[in-house]
């Protein structure tokens, strides 16, 4: 009897382990969406900008200009040199700088977000009268 409990217990054991693999396992599509498939698997990441600045979202509502007037790329770097400015008043402890920013330049964070941001940093500027970044205008 304790011989059939074991190989019950080994049995479901490894029948256990067989079904959680065929979970990791990317589903098979014999057409030319194989590859479509897989890439939806490995990015997944999603991401959300949220903003506690009291005022921004009317702000953003009235003056942000049409959303494809600039490229991603565009957001992207001036992104990139306003959270480096922004990051350095923050450590020098000016008192509207209070938080951190942590913005990767090489994670494509999606044209939403990088739109928005970029957007943020004009806001600040005008609202505080503080210039994170030079610009020629």
């Amino acid at each position: 009897m304790k011989h059939l409990l074991f190989i019950l217990v080994a049995f479901f054991a490894l029948a256990a382990c067989s079904s959680y693999s065929s979970f990791n396992q990317p589903e098979i599509v014999n057409d030319n969406t194989s590859e479509l498939a897989t890439n939806e698997l490995a990015d997944s990441t999603e991401y959300e900008l949220l903003i506690l600045d009291i005022g921004f979202e009317n702000w953003f509502v009235t003056r942000n200009m049409p959303a494809t007037a600039r490229t991603n790329s565009y957001y992207k770097n001036w992104n990139h040199r306003y959270v480096t400015e922004w990051n350095i008043k923050h450590s020098q402890g000016h008192p509207y700088f209070e938080n951190h920013i942590y913005y990767d330049p090489f994670e494509d964070y999606g044209f939403d977000i990088n739109y928005k941001l970029y957007h943020y940093f004009q806001f600040v500027e005008e609202k505080t009268g503080v210039i994170l970044v030079q610009r020629g205008r």
